[in-house]
């Protein structure tokens, strides 16, 4: 995969996580206040993780390097607290 794909696909979940499953998150979770989607680039391998945030000021960090779109949310929803 080219830096230029890899640039794509990163964008495209961080566009997933905000348009689509923040939504679903906050439907079952009005307490939720956020959820975003980052990339730690240690070459080889990047390192992926979704971060939600409560309105409590708590926050989980979820890993999901290499996750397909359904993988993401199904990581997501089983994990949360």
């Amino acid at each position: 995969m080219t830096e230029e794909q890899e640039k794509q696909m990163y964008s495209e979940k961080a566009a997933f996580v905000r348009d689509k499953l923040l939504p679903l998150l906050q439907a079952i979770d009005s307490n939720i206040e956020g959820a975003s989607h980052h990339v730690l680039s240690r070459r080889p391998y990047d390192l992926e993780y979704i971060l939600i945030s409560w309105s409590n000021a708590e926050s989980q960090r979820i890993y999901v390097t290499g996750d397909s779109l359904l993988a993401i949310s199904r990581d997501v929803l089983r994990s949360l607290r």
